[in-house]
């Protein structure tokens, strides 16, 4: 899909300086090299700047871990806990707790680390209450874009399937909870089978849930792509395409794919349930899911396939993926994300960086940007809370309050 900036001889009527969706206040409690950090912020966007290793990225990071998932690094939950602490016996946990304000009011929500016995785990709270991980994707959504995001969704299949499901999270807060249960379940007829004696009732009962579950994911997966595709096509009717952020198509392929075109979902489920009966013990017959779906990205423009651009060419197109994606859901969902955007103007040339603002500054929900120093952001077309992050932590204990200004 495209990105919807406007001629830049028109006017700004559509900047928004104070945004509807956005973070009024975050904490951060023994998270990687945060002890005890504590920003108050204004309904804008956010610059974090500061040198390398001054933690900018591990607060996007944490903010992406209020949603379902391993956050934008993927890393294992017992990596967060600051490095200091590891070595003190007495500080056994990390804790992220926001303030989140949206039309539908103020929300405090809360993630942590819970260990019992040797068995780690992340829980959450919403409004000082335990909840599910994914029920907090009903209150907020996040995006981001980063430096590693497109060497990982060009590094394998696997990446792209998990970069198209965690889009289509932002529409079915369920989804990841379909895709993390179909990955336990094939684990678990893999150790059936393996049984000199398995039970063949016990595997018709987990196949069946299997087959349900990839058509499911599959099926909501599909719906992403043709709800991003009549975005698409409003937006060429319209007359809000721009040549700085390539127009894109994105195909999912395969045998289930093909069959949800043709046959209702119950009979494709059944063709997978059989499928999966006649691979019991045939090693060699591969077993149709969203595990072995082939998804390709293409240019609009040149048709040029996603793999074979040039980096600078996949950059503008992940780009112009995350904007068309946050456009979705704020236009027809009424869910702006929050869009969480770490290093990214550092490889931008000055017409893109341009393009890049003022699409980001009409956005609806509240953006954090991070750079190593904030006169990129000189000629930002609304207002950016600057936060200067190691300025902050060695002058004032970490804590920060939007109306001390540019510090």
């Amino acid at each position: 899909m495209n990105n919807n900036i406007f001629s830049f001889n028109e006017n700004n009527a559509n900047i928004k300086d104070y945004k509807s969706f956005y973070i009024k206040k975050i904490s951060l409690k023994n998270f990687r090299n945060h002890k005890n950090l504590n920003l108050n912020l204004k309904n804008s966007s956010i610059l974090i700047y500061g040198g390398n290793g001054s933690g900018k990225t591990n607060i996007l990071e944490a903010i992406s871990l209020l949603n379902q998932g391993k956050g934008l690094r993927k890393a294992n939950i017992e990596n967060f806990l600051n490095q200091e602490k590891t070595y003190d016996n007495s500080v056994k946990t990390w804790g992220i707790n926001v303030d989140f304000v949206s039309p539908n009011g103020q929300f405090n929500i809360g993630t942590g680390l819970k260990t019992t016995g040797t068995n780690k785990s992340r829980i959450a709270k919403l409004n000082s209450n335990f909840t599910s991980m994914s029920s907090l994707g009903e209150i907020l959504n996040i995006s981001w874009i980063t430096p590693q995001l497109c060497v990982l969704i060009l590094s394998s299949m696997n990446e792209k399937r998990r970069f198209i499901d965690r889009l289509t999270m932002s529409i079915d807060s369920l989804h990841l909870n379909r895709v993390y249960k179909y990955d336990k379940l094939f684990r678990q007829r893999n150790k059936i089978l393996m049984q000199p004696n398995c039970d063949e009732k016990w595997l018709d009962t987990v196949e069946s849930q299997i087959s349900e579950l990839s058509v499911s994911i599959i099926a909501r997966r599909l719906d992403l792509l043709e709800e991003l595709e009549n975005l698409y096509k409003i937006e060429f009717k319209n007359n809000h395409l721009t040549e700085h952020f390539p127009s894109f198509s994105i195909i999912i392929n395969g045998k289930i794919e093909k069959l949800l075109e043709q046959k209702p979902a119950v009979e494709v489920e059944d063709y997978v349930k059989s499928e999966l009966k006649k691979s019991r013990f045939n090693y060699e017959l591969s077993v149709s899911g969203p595990n072995n779906s082939i998804i390709e990205i293409f240019n609009r423009i040149d048709n040029k396939n996603l793999d074979t651009s040039s980096t600078g060419e996949q950059k503008l197109i992940l780009i112009s993926i995350i904007l068309s994606h946050a456009r979705l859901l704020n236009n027809k969902f009424n869910m702006a994300p929050i869009l969480l955007l770490d290093d990214i103007i550092e490889h931008l040339d000055k017409k893109h960086k341009t393009a890049l603002f003022l699409e980001v500054s009409r956005h609806n929900a509240q953006s954090w940007f991070t750079s190593t120093s904030k006169d990129a952001f000189s000629e930002y077309p609304s207002f950016i809370d600057k936060i200067n992050l190691q300025n902050i932590k060695e002058n004032f204990d970490g804590d920060y309050h939007f109306r001390y200004g540019d510090i």
